[in-house]
Parts: structure tokens; sequence; C-alpha cells
């Protein structure tokens, strides 16, 4: 398992960015080699994806749950969960916790901190652990920072 933390400040505000992240089409346009996504639930939004990792071919099966919680002090915690599943078998998940707080005095920016955990199925971690745990990191933050585009 892999974890890394992150910040940013993004343009936008916090309702704009929560309305972000529940867009299937904006959520796939962040994901590397993902045309579409749809909505099974109300929590989540899967599809397929077709990338390369560190120069692989990859094709995979594609999910994201996302949920909101409103923490003490403005905070609003956005909970977002990647599981990929490669056509070869075997998954990949990266789970973040996103603390979004509004930025004093600009009603149109938002401070992003996060941290994030990647789990790799004994086969994935065999095959190209450390290659799949940075293709996580870095589509979780691309992810986020999207959301602020």
């Amino acid at each position: 398992m892999a974890e890394f933390t992150g910040s940013a400040q993004l343009g936008k505000s916090v309702a704009q960015l929560l309305a972000a992240s529940e867009d299937p089409a904006v959520i796939a346009a962040l994901l590397p080699g993902c045309e579409a996504l749809h909505r099974i639930d109300p929590e989540h939004i899967e599809g397929r994806l077709a990338t390369e990792v560190a120069g692989i071919p990859v094709t995979a099966a594609v999910s994201v749950r996302r949920t909101v919680e409103a923490l003490p002090g403005g905070v609003t915690r956005l909970h977002l969960r990647l599981k990929v599943r490669p056509d070869i078998g075997g998954q990949a998940v990266v789970a973040a916790l996103v603390d979004l707080t509004p930025v004093s005095g600009d009603a149109a920016s938002t401070t992003a901190t996060w941290r994030s955990s990647s789990e790799l199925d004994p086969m994935l971690a065999v095959m190209a652990g450390q290659r799949v745990e940075e293709f996580l990191r870095v589509s979780i933050e691309r992810l986020i920072a999207g959301l602020g585009a």
C-alpha cells in the first residue's frame, strides 16, 4: 500500500467543485484514456478506459465512488475512490479524502488538501506494483486538480 498527500488552491467554489465531482462526463475527461462513464447509483459511476501504464497498453473497467461529508469549521470532505480492474485480471484501488476549505475573502477559490492511499491485489503487485501505484497517484491528483480547472 502506498500513501501520499497533497494540496492545491483551486479556482472554483466548494459548490462548483462538488457539482463537477458529481458529473460523469467531467470525471471521464479527467481519467487517462476514459471516454465515458455512466451513473449506476447515486454514489457510483463506471465505465472503461484504454491507456498506458509505464508504456504498457492497459484496458480496464473503472469505477468511481463519491460521497460528501460536512466537517466542523466550514470544511467539506470529498471522499473519492477509484477502482481499476484490468482485463488481464486483478484490481487496483486508490481512495482519497479531500478536504475543501473556502479561501477567506475569495468566494471563487477553494483550498484542497488530500491524503490518498492505494492498494493492489497480489497479482498486480507482483507484475507491475510501482508502475501501477504511480499511475493511481497521478490519476487521483489529476482528478482533484481537474475539478478546479
